[in-house]
């Protein structure tokens, strides 16, 4: 299978950290039935869930860890007011529940009661000081409420955290979800400055970017579109990287490259992301394979050379696969635009009669 590139969360932004901490199995989830609900939940069926709990919480109708995984099918039914009842229900059992107190900002930041929201977060930090979460989820809310300056020194700690678990792949994602706080209150610069860091550890993040609605309220930036059409990265040090010219142009997408190129790693069977970056330089495809394709000579009018570029970690393909994907994948380029070529060819005039 090919690389997963970061798709953007289907939450609100405010919404964000919250509810992908709601996804998590309980710690102390141990008895049978409470981890059949969960991955219930986990799957989007809601209302096999709540069955799969009813024989739990008629034996014990107080099981706090039960009514907290009812309490999320209830409202991912949309039942509202049976949900917030099934959370009170359990923080009455036990108070010490985290995740229920996470939800229960949740719901306070969607009637925008956000100093309730804030007395439920500073809750969830005094039963777990060290949660990566606790900076991100305070400053989300004080970022709701204005408070512009408390709100960036939480993002400061959440990253500087991220930062020291020396995870490219979680600081990354740690930037990527401030910048997203910051494009939804409409702060272009910080967002813009924010999601730049992410993008250069893991440029997953720019396709992410791109069809994430917590940047709409942002999308006339023209930082944010500069930012979106470069290419920060290109092949990281320790790449395999092959080229090849073609006489065909990429002419911002709509020349024949690019459309070639897709054709032939469908037709080489190269794992890739359907989600393409098409920009007026530069196109790329994410897969186990980083393609990129361009005009050689920017500019420049007519049928001007294209460049293909192919690149993938050199930990990841040895020397003999590497060059023979390659060598398989650029063959089938060649017979793509040789069809396309074909296919344009004028037919050829019908011969006259004999005689004629």
């Amino acid at each position: 299978m090919g690389r997963s590139f970061p798709r953007p969360r289907p939450t609100a932004l405010f919404l964000a950290a919250l509810l992908a901490a709601a996804a998590a199995p309980l710690a102390a989830a141990s008895d049978e039935r409470l981890t059949r609900a969960q991955r219930l939940l986990d799957e989007g069926r809601p209302v096999a869930a709540a069955e799969a709990l009813a024989p739990l919480l008629r034996r014990e109708p107080n099981h706090a860890e039960a009514l907290l995984l009812r309490s999320t099918a209830r409202f991912m039914e949309g039942r509202v007011d049976e949900g917030r009842a099934d959370l009170d229900r359990a923080l009455a059992a036990d108070p010490t529940l985290r995740q229920a107190w996470l939800n229960r900002a949740g719901l306070d930041i969607a009637e925008e009661r956000y100093d309730a929201a804030l007395v439920a977060l500073e809750r969830a930090r005094e039963l777990d000081p060290a949660a990566p979460d606790n900076h991100l989820n305070l400053g989300a809310v004080l970022l709701l409420q204005g408070r512009l300056e408390e709100a960036t020194g939480h993002f400061e700690r959440y990253l500087a955290a991220a930062g020291a678990r020396q995870a490219a792949g979680a600081s990354a994602e740690a930037h990527y979800l401030v910048a997203t706080n910051y494009a939804g209150r409409g702060f272009a610069a910080l967002a813009v400055e924010t999601l730049r860091r992410a993008i250069e550890l893991d440029e997953g993040y720019r396709l992410a970017a791109r069809t994430d609605p917590n940047f709409l309220a942002i999308a006339e930036s023209a930082e944010l579109r500069r930012l979106l059409e470069t290419d920060l990265r290109g092949p990281d040090d320790g790449y395999r990287v092959a080229r090849d010219r073609y006489p065909l142009p990429y002419a911002g997408g709509d020349g024949p490259l690019l459309s070639a190129v897709l054709e032939a790693l469908r037709l080489a069977e190269e794992p890739f992301d359907p989600r393409v970056e098409v920009t007026p330089a530069w196109a790329l495809v994410h897969g186990d394979l980083r393609v990129k394709v361009f005009d050689a000579e920017p500019g420049a009018e007519g049928d001007g050379p294209g460049t293909v570029e192919v690149s993938a970690p050199a930990a990841a393909l040895g020397a003999g696969e590497w060059q023979r994907r390659i060598d398989r994948l650029l063959a089938q380029v060649e017979l793509a635009l040789l069809r396309r070529a074909r296919s344009e060819r004028p037919a050829p005039e019908p011969p006259l009669p004999p005689g004629r």
